[in-house]
């Protein structure tokens, strides 16, 4: 059974989506814990600023069971102290493939039709798969994903517009700042939400920049291509004062700025009004200096207004989007069912042959070598006659392996003790 277990900014404020957030180097221990502690023999964990999802596959169908110990072992890994167990929203089967093709092809994002999606989910992909967590299920499933969203972004106009939250917070901040490309602003990290928010400012006719980033060279490098300037990661906070626009973007799971930061200079007499925009999840801004006079801090969940328009304006796309998702659903599913009954019908062929070679072997002194050799080649393609016979009529009477009834109707008739075929 495939299923899926996630929380998303539809389910969770950003203060309970950040505190179920999963950095790359923890999926493995996480992942490995829970296959220890369950059933699940497949795994696959991604963590974006919107969501946190854990994907499964388990033969059997304890699918509560299973949810309820992936939920607990994530509250103990985490170290969350308080029960979220009500925000996570969990699907099975049909239901949790049709939501990892929604997932991937920006139908479910804040931002409808949102780029950066996908590539964040094939990096977890790969993560995952080099970790050995995924196998033939799992990885049919996603890779079946990535060919849906490859589809939907190029038969749809999903991605008409801005596909990107950077884009979003850009635009939200121009609503706020006058002549905003006399602004000098200070960008700290360089990964693609930095980099696409750069872009968009200087769409915008921005050009003073200052890059902060752990990686130096790195900071060094996009400063060189945009003409900003670079500086050494611990030392941005000498320069939020002399800025009029802050954009955090980056994987540092902690506050970098505190009210008490921005307290030491804001609000002071003479003091200009400053936008800070927090694209990181966890948050790297304080949200309470929001509060402070002459701040104006806008966040991942501030956008939400804005993203639902922008869906207003794609509801056309999204039809044609869910028309393929079900059309490629049918697609997997048809692998999937078929898949169940592979075991079943190499039982039920390995025993006709049984039957025949050992008919073969107690008959074997009654002919002659001729006779024998007819026998033999008459008994063989009758037998693979009746197989085939036989492998269309199960096919028929299992209902496409949609129903478990008839599955174990079929097991208990040819007498086939094996549920790993499920």
């Amino acid at each position: 059974m495939i299923a899926v277990l996630g929380i998303n900014h539809k389910t969770a404020d950003v203060h309970i989506r950040e505190s179920f957030f999963i950095s790359p180097r923890k999926v493995g221990p996480l992942a490995e814990e829970i296959l220890q502690k369950t059933e699940i023999q497949e795994i696959l964990i991604f963590s974006t600023c919107n969501r946190t999802e854990v994907y499964y596959y388990s033969k059997g169908e304890c699918h509560k069971t299973e949810t309820r110990k992936i939920l607990e072992i994530l509250h103990e890994f985490l170290n969350c102290k308080q029960d979220y167990s009500d925000v996570f929203y969990t699907w099975k089967k049909t239901a949790a493939i049709k939501h990892l093709f929604r997932v991937t092809s920006g139908a479910d994002s804040m931002l409808l039709g949102e780029a950066q999606i996908v590539g964040q989910i094939k990096e977890a992909y790969l993560l995952c798969t080099s970790l050995a967590l995924t196998d033939a299920v799992l990885m049919r499933l996603f890779q079946k994903a990535f060919e849906v969203s490859k589809r939907v972004r190029s038969e749809t106009n999903i991605q008409k517009g801005a596909t990107s939250i950077s884009y979003v917070a850009i635009d939200m901040c121009v609503d706020k700042v006058e002549n905003i490309k006399e602004k000098k602003i200070l960008i700290i990290g360089a990964g693609e939400i930095a980099r696409k928010a750069l872009n968009h400012l200087k769409k915008k006719g921005c050009e003073n920049f200052i890059i902060a980033n752990r990686t130096l060279e790195t900071a060094k490098q996009l400063a060189a291509e945009n003409g900003g300037t670079a500086v050494a990661f611990e030392k941005f906070p000498e320069y939020l004062p002399g800025c009029d626009i802050v954009i955090a973007a980056t994987n540092a799971g902690r506050h970098l700025i505190t009210r008490q930061d921005i307290i030491s200079y804001a609000g002071n007499p003479g003091s200009a009004h400053q936008v800070l925009i927090d694209l990181s999840v966890p948050r790297n801004i304080d949200e309470s200096a929001g509060n402070l006079e002459n701040i104006c801090l806008i966040g991942v969940d501030d956008l939400q207004s804005v993203t639902d328009k922008t869906a207003e304006l794609r509801t056309g796309s999204l039809d044609h989007a869910e028309q393929i998702i079900d059309e490629m659903t049918g697609g997997f599913l048809e692998w999937y069912n078929n898949r169940k009954l592979r075991s079943i019908i190499k039982t039920i062929t390995k025993n006709i042959q049984n039957v025949h070679e050992q008919e073969l072997s107690n008959s074997r002194k009654c002919y002659s070598a001729e006779e024998y050799s007819l026998v033999k080649e008459y008994g063989g393609r009758l037998s693979q006659k009746y197989t085939r016979l036989l492998i269309r009529s199960l096919k028929k009477l299992s209902n496409g392996s949609h129903d478990p009834a008839a599955l174990k109707n079929i097991k208990d008739l040819f007498e086939i003790n094996d549920d790993n075929n499920v």
